[in-house]
């Protein structure tokens, strides 16, 4: 999503801009669309300093992979920018959180499995080469609910682990907030209706972060930023208490390279998060947003350094390898191919999963996650609205857990309508926008 976000135009304005991170390459602009991509146009801004709430809807063809990007990646680029469209606004009253559920029943799938505890999530999983459980199905790694891969799958304890939910954002909401001081509240309330009342049980959780202040109130990364880095802690906490887990994602981070790589410096962030949240299971960590325009060889790299940090952090700390999850190396995240043949090898390779950003049609779905998914440990880390449906339904029946883009209504696509009267939108009604609904009503069936 990052990709297109980072297009988003600032314009000339103390404010932010459009919202977007939205779609790798495809959300607002869906991948198989040929629409030419159009200019962002200034629009009503929120409350606060900015009012060029601008969107450019552009749309990226598909192509196969190879040592570089060669299909059309406006929408990518697009999305991007989209992001610092969401505008600013006034922060409002904290919102206040949902009650818990109620804990999962036994699963059935693979061998007999203890009782669910999960509050208010339904933590469904297949067992290896059994039947589909229910609520926590299978046995469990410990108490903790510690995942791990095995072959071409995620596991919990020795179910198949079944992840669905959607892209969710900090404080900084998509810059839609960041010109206001920090809501956690806001943000647990939104948590709260998308894990008691969506059902999602799985959510990539956006880090948002950028190198000048530009007017914003709250800019600064992890390491330079305290209050950030508490308020991460206690919103990740939250979600984690609920039974969900979440994928600790740096969607837009100026530590990473121009192309979306990490370097040495994210390795440093992600060295101070490992350690943040060694001890919490259900925290996976999502190296960087979407790599795009460098080489396979330089991507993977890059990618197996990073993993090699954050195990030496595990290493010392004692603590058991969390999911570590690579993004793919081609076209906005799109592409595993490499990855097929060239897995990540540090820390002998254990418990990485390979993440894939699908904003195309049906006709994609084999190159992007199915056929990968035969070999590897596959998630599919954002998608957008276009074959939605068949998206969610062919994902299950591969077993790849997947996540929507996103939990918003200013930064596209949005699975919601945009209530905030262009601003932060604290305490706004929080309605699913069609394709919100869509993604709703799939997370209330049976997996």
């Amino acid at each position: 999503m990052r990709t297109v976000h980072s297009f988003m135009i600032f314009g000339a304005l103390t404010g932010a801009v459009a919202c977007g991170d939205i779609d790798n390459g495809s959300q607002v602009r869906d991948r198989g669309a040929t629409e030419t991509p159009t200019t962002p146009t200034g629009g009503a801004g929120g409350a606060g300093a900015g009012t060029g709430n601008g969107t450019a809807s552009a749309d990226s063809g598909s192509s196969n992979p190879g040592t570089g990007d060669s299909t059309g990646t406006d929408d990518e680029a697009e999305a991007r920018r989209r992001r610092k469209d969401a505008g600013t606004g006034s922060a409002g009253s904290a919102g206040t959180g949902g009650a818990a559920g109620t804990g999962g029943t036994a699963g059935t799938g693979g061998t007999t499995g203890t009782a669910g505890g999960d509050a208010g999530v339904a933590l469904d999983a297949k067992g290896a080469g059994g039947s589909t459980g229910a609520k926590d199905g299978g046995v469990d790694d410990s108490a903790a609910g510690w995942l791990h891969t095995a072959g071409n799958h995620l596991y919990r304890g020795t179910s198949i682990f079944h992840g669905r939910g959607a892209n969710f954002h900090d404080t900084r909401s998509c810059n839609a907030c960041a010109y206001s001081a920090p809501n956690v509240a806001e943000v647990n309330r939104r948590a709260d209706e998308l894990i008691d009342n969506w059902k999602a049980n799985f959510i990539r959780f956006d880090l948002e972060s950028e190198a000048t202040a530009d007017n914003r109130v709250q800019w600064q990364g992890i390491l330079d930023d305290p209050t950030y880095q508490a308020n991460v802690k206690t919103m990740v906490t939250h979600v984690t208490a609920k039974g969900a887990y979440v994928l600790l994602a740096l969607w837009i981070d100026p530590t990473t390279t121009p192309n979306e790589l990490p370097t040495a410096a994210t390795n440093l962030v992600w060295g101070k998060l490992a350690n943040m949240f060694k001890d919490d299971p259900r925290v996976l960590y999502g190296l960087t947003n979407e790599p795009h325009n460098d080489t396979d060889p330089t991507v993977w790299a890059a990618m197996n350094t990073s993993v090699a940090a954050i195990r030496a952090v595990e290493t010392q700390a004692g603590t058991p390898p969390h999911i570590i999850s690579v993004q793919g190396t081609q076209q906005w995240a799109r592409r595993l191919d490499y990855y097929v043949t060239h897995p990540i090898t540090a820390g002998g390779g254990v418990n990485i999963i390979y993440e894939t950003h699908v904003y195309d049609p049906a006709t994609e779905f084999n190159a992007l996650f199915e056929g990968p998914g035969k070999t590897l440990p596959v998630v599919i880390g954002e998608f957008g609205e276009q074959d939605s449906d068949a998206l969610m339904q062919r994902a299950e029946a591969a077993d790849i857990s997947y996540l929507a883009w996103t939990f918003h209504g200013r930064c596209p696509p949005n699975l919601l309508v945009d209530n905030s009267g262009g601003g932060c939108g604290v305490g706004m009604t929080l309605t699913p926008s069609p394709f919100g609904q869509k993604v709703k009503t799939r997370l209330a069936t049976a997996w």
